[in-house]
């Protein structure tokens, strides 16, 4: 496998959180087969610029995973009303 890099941004919803809770949230969401092994999150007032890095066969099974990650972390109630404005 290798590592791959899917960057992305996160719009801002109705709660407030900062990007170690960004972090903590996505590591939270994601399952042991979605490769993730790394999340740099950085917040500003209205999103949350991310970066995952997962471990893949291929780039298109990286970015599969971050959507399945953003769909899991999403539902949290912290997120209320965040949404994935998908790669960057």
């Amino acid at each position: 496998m290798t590592m791959y890099l899917v960057s992305g941004r996160l719009l801002r919803g109705q709660t407030v959180v900062d990007a170690t809770q960004v972090r903590e949230l996505m590591h939270a969401s994601a399952d042991p087969e979605d490769g993730l092994e790394h999340v740099y999150a950085e917040t500003d007032t209205d999103s949350a610029q991310t970066v995952l890095y997962l471990r893949a066969h291929t780039p298109d099974h990286a970015k599969e995973a971050a959507r399945r990650i953003m769909i899991r972390m999403l539902a949290q109630d912290e997120l209320l009303g965040w949404h994935w404005e998908g790669e960057t």
